[in-house]
């Protein structure tokens, strides 16, 4: 075996532990709470690194906006409405009604069925292989109704979903975003893409009438965007592609029209990292002058959660 050198150890230089600067401290340790503790004791309770600080940053940042009614924007993935947080965002439009809610197509498309069937969310791969993926009449014989009113009355497609609902009254329609949006008239908008619904599948689907109302809708998302500034907050929840995509876009037309436009804070909850939204919605946008947070977990567990510490700061 061959005689290799090796470095002489003896020689390395140390120094005190009393000189060196440590980032784990003891007063930034969590502690233990009571079983019958407020949310005020959990966040105060949690440790003081990582997640758990960008949490309650958002949280801190979101309650400011509240006390300062400054808008806040929720872009929604139709995971949120499939997980039962509906009941939660109409909640919170009593807390604070300088909002605004935007989603891609498929939030309209479950926001629609929960509203006149009380049900929502089929078996993909099971009616996949038979045949029947997507094809259900009523929805859209229904969504196809409800884009011949934004034709009719070139509105926004969020719009036209909300006077819809109320229009026809379904027997389910407290349940529903875009009925509760326009009766606390606070937009919603819906960021459609041809061909990534069920609706797209069907002969009644209107794509002249959905690009139009979506182009609509777009103008209305850029305008509250532009209201983000200077303390405004503005959360990604569960859309991968679409909204951040689209929220990209009406920064940049707000950038365009104000060099000075930044100081918000953006955030995104997922279940998993994905790029566009970490790029489009946290590192992108807080380079303009803002500051970004990425929060990783459920959707039916941290928006409860967000929502109550929200709560328990402004109430």
């Amino acid at each position: 075996m061959a005689d290799f050198r090796k470095i002489d150890l003896g020689k390395v230089k140390t120094y005190s532990i009393k000189k060196r600067a440590s980032k784990v401290q003891l007063d930034l340790l969590g502690q233990p709470v009571s079983g019958g503790c407020c949310i005020d004791d959990f966040l105060k309770s949690l440790p003081k690194f990582l997640k758990a600080e960008d949490f309650k940053k958002v949280v801190d940042r979101m309650s400011e906006a509240v006390k300062r009614k400054f808008k806040i924007i929720f872009m929604l993935g139709a995971h949120n409405l499939k997980v039962g947080l509906t009941p939660l965002y109409v909640d919170f439009m009593d807390i604070h009604s300088n909002l605004h809610f935007a989603g891609n197509s498929a939030v309209s498309i479950h926001d629609l069925e929960i509203a006149f069937f009380g049900a929502t969310s089929e078996d993909v791969l099971e009616n996949l292989q038979d045949g029947s993926f997507g094809f259900v009449e009523e929805t859209a014989e229904l969504y196809s109704q409800m884009l011949k009113l934004a034709w009719r009355e070139e509105i926004g497609l969020g719009h036209a979903l909300g006077r819809y609902i109320a229009d026809q009254n379904p027997p389910y329609k407290e349940y529903s975003l875009a009925y509760n949006c326009l009766r606390k008239n606070i937009p919603l908008t819906i960021h459609a893409a041809i061909g990534t619904d069920i609706v797209n599948q069907h002969p009644v689907f209107d794509g002249a009438a959905i690009g139009r109302a979506s182009f609509e809708d777009f103008q209305i998302f850029a305008d509250s965007v532009m209201q983000i500034a200077n303390g405004g907050v503005a959360l990604n929840i569960g859309s991968a592609v679409i909204m951040p995509e689209v929220f990209l876009k009406a920064l940049a037309v707000c950038r365009n029209l104000n060099p000075e436009f930044g100081k918000y804070t953006t955030a995104n909850f997922d279940m998993i990292n994905h790029y566009r939204p970490l790029q489009n919605v946290v590192k992108r946008p807080a380079a303009l002058n803002s500051e970004g947070y990425n929060i990783t977990g459920h959707h039916e567990l941290m928006i409860p959660l967000l929502f109550a510490a929200v709560k328990s700061y402004v109430e």
